[in-house]
C-alpha cells in the first residue's frame, strides 16, 4: 500500500473460491477498487474478507451490495468475513446488513462456500 491508498487489496484463490482480502479504510476514495475487485472474480463462490478493515462507510457498503447482487444475478454465492467486536462488524449492524450472508472467520466463510456448491 503506497502513501495516497487507504486500502490494500489481494485476490487469492481457495480451493476455487475467489477470496478478496482488504487491509485498511473503506470509503469514498477506493471503494469503485472493491467493486472492481469483486466484478473481476469469476469462481461460483466468492468471500470478502474485511478482517483486517479498520473503518467503512456508506460508500464501502454500496460497492459490497452492488458486488453482491452483480454476483448474485450471475447465479454465484457471496459470502462476507466480519468478525465480532470488530468496526466493520458494528458498521453491517447499523447499517442492517442481512446476516446471512457474513461470517465470523475466513474458515467459516470458505467452509459455507464449500457446503454450498
Amino acid at each position: 500500500m503506497n502513501d495516497n491508498e487507504m486500502v490494500a487489496i489481494t485476490r487469492d484463490d481457495r480451493d476455487g473460491v475467489d477470496v478478496i482480502q482488504l487491509d485498511g479504510e473503506v470509503d469514498l476514495t477506493n471503494a469503485d477498487s472493491l467493486l472492481a475487485a469483486v466484478e473481476a472474480t469469476r469462481s461460483a463462490s466468492v468471500v470478502l474478507d474485511l478482517s483486517l478493515v479498520a473503518f467503512l462507510d456508506s460508500s464501502g457498503i454500496r460497492a459490497i451490495d452492488r458486488g453482491h447482487r452483480h454476483l448474485t444475478a450471475d447465479g454465484r454465492a457471496f459470502y462476507i468475513v466480519s468478525p465480532p467486536d470488530t468496526p466493520v462488524d458494528w458498521t453491517f449492524r447499523v447499517a442492517g446488513f442481512s446476516t446471512g450472508r457474513l461470517a465470523a472467520s475466513l474458515d467459516a466463510a470458505l467452509a459455507r462456500a464449500a457446503s454450498a456448491e
